[in-house]
């Protein structure tokens, strides 16, 4: 995943959340990438609830 990854709507905001959710409840451990993945899709969210919500 892009290290540049920006949620550009609301809709794009809750899909991505949606992802991060089901990621954490999968019952299989996370891997280095889906971590860092996840990582940097939180982050995105972060910053689109700072200058969205």
């Amino acid at each position: 995943m892009e290290k540049d990854f920006k949620i550009t709507s609301a809709q794009h905001y809750e899909d991505t959340m949606i992802i991060i959710f089901e990621m954490q409840e999968q019952e299989d451990p996370l891997t280095l990438a889906q971590l860092a993945e996840m990582e940097i899709m939180m982050k995105a969210a972060e910053r689109f609830e700072e200058e969205e919500l």
